[in-house]
């Protein structure tokens, strides 16, 4: 069981306790919610607590923290309320302690999994500042100094708020351009009042070179039995259409969203924005959930690449390969040699080159994904004086990038459940964002 006072409590919190789900009905749907999202999360996985034992731990937590002063809850758990949360296991007896419910799913895994179910259902309620605090208290408890938390990536990360936005037509005209984006309207139109899809939902084998020609991607000769899912570009681009609710797909029938409604108006550039977060995290969640122990390390690098893309005073004149070099010194570095392991004095030799190779494929698949997105006309490419090339993001469009960005890498989500824009939000956007 965890003990609170491994955690910086010295550090004011940005978080404040609010009443957000605490009804005993909107706690039992998290509870469902939670379990279900668990058990596929964790599906083949040996080293996570079992779902029966997460959701179990999950419960006890849920029942300590509604009890806590303050209507808190774990449907909002800001940083004071895992603070809260965790003082409260501080000063607990034992009994409490050894209760032989944390054997299966200790706090801290169930802290850990719950932020990352919230992120990835979009059920967040805070802000980015309380979500990167609690996820840093989370990964203080694990001993986790690296990765996300570590200094390189939260200033990377930081820089996007300093980009400045261009004149709102400037931004669209040149977001307009770019062909995922471009390709919408006549693909709407293709649309006209419906399209028949295959039965797993997706283009008809006819129909993928011609909207594969409208994103201006290769033709490529149809594969028997092969589908529009082998299209990686083809793919992130239907995810993107699908999350901001550009499109709808009802079983075998594909028709124009309820969102594009916002296409033209003062709330457009909202929602290019939300296409342009789901294309990114597309891209972002592929790495994460590839078949290795590195998707989060490629993840971690694309975004910081990225980052550097949209900030050309950041890092001036560093090139891909040298910020891939910042990453590799970043990671954890190879077994202290003076503990001896199954390999004695080989030990120290195998991790360095155990730390070598998985840098060479974190570096290699960051490459790879950047190169997508290059070919997506999202980023251009130009030389570097040192030697190499450095990625840039157009700058009347950096904006609308940056603000996606923050939004795929902090799980933001706005008082609207979903991306549509609201007259409301379009309205404050327009004046305070942009």
């Amino acid at each position: 069981m965890p003990r609170s006072k491994k955690r910086s409590s010295a550090k004011k919190r940005t978080g404040v306790s609010r009443s957000v789900g605490t009804s005993p009905t909107a706690i039992s749907a998290l509870t469902l919610a939670f379990g279900a999202w668990y058990k596929t999360h964790a599906e083949g996985l040996d080293d996570h607590p079992t779902p029966e034992a997460m959701l179990a731990s999950f419960s006890r937590a849920a029942s300590v923290t509604a009890a806590l002063p303050g209507k808190r809850t774990l449907a909002h758990p800001v940083p004071d309320t895992l603070d809260a949360l965790l003082d409260h296991f501080d000063e607990a007896d034992d009994t409490e302690l050894d209760d032989p419910i944390w054997e299966g799913a200790s706090v801290v895994d169930v802290l850990d999994h719950l932020l990352d179910f919230l992120i990835e259902t979009e059920r967040w309620k805070g802000t980015t500042a309380e979500l990167e605090e609690s996820s840093e208290i989370v990964h203080e408890l694990m001993g986790d100094e690296g990765g996300a938390a570590s200094g390189f990536f939260a200033l990377l990360v930081e820089s996007l708020e300093t980009i400045e936005a261009a004149p709102i037509d400037a931004q669209l005209e040149s977001l307009d351009r770019w062909a995922p984006i471009a390709a919408i309207p006549a693909f709407l139109e293709w649309i006209g009042e419906k399209k028949t899809l295959t039965a797993t939902g997706a283009l008809r084998t006819a129909d993928i070179p011609i909207v594969a020609a409208m994103l201006g991607l290769p033709e490529q000769r149809p594969v028997p039995g092969g589908s529009m899912w082998d299209s990686r570009p083809l793919s992130a681009w239907w995810y993107a259409l699908t999350e901001a609710h550009i499109i709808t797909v009802d079983a075998t029938t594909l028709r124009a969203g309820k969102g594009f409604a916002y296409w033209g108006s003062d709330a457009g550039l909202d929602l290019r924005v939300a296409f342009i977060r789901h294309y990114i995290t597309w891209w972002l969640t592929k790495e994460l959930d590839a078949d290795t122990e590195l998707g989060s390390e490629v993840t971690i690098r694309v975004i910081g690449q990225l980052c550097v893309a949209l900030s050309p005073d950041l890092l001036p004149g560093a090139s891909v390969d040298a910020l891939n070099l910042v990453f590799d010194d970043a990671r954890p570095d190879h077994d202290d040699p003076d503990d001896e392991g199954l390999f004695g004095d080989d030990d120290e030799e195998l991790s360095a080159e155990v730390h070598r190779l998985s840098n060479e494929y974190a570096s290699e698949r960051t490459l790879a994904v950047l190169g997508e997105l290059a070919a997506s006309g999202a980023l251009t490419e130009s030389p570097v004086p040192a030697g190499g090339i450095r990625y840039a993001v157009e700058p009347d469009r950096a904006h609308a990038f940056s603000r996606a960005l923050q939004l795929a890498v902090g799980g933001f989500v706005d008082d609207e459940p979903n991306d549509e824009p609201s007259d409301e939000s379009g309205e404050a956007d327009t004046a305070e964002n942009r």
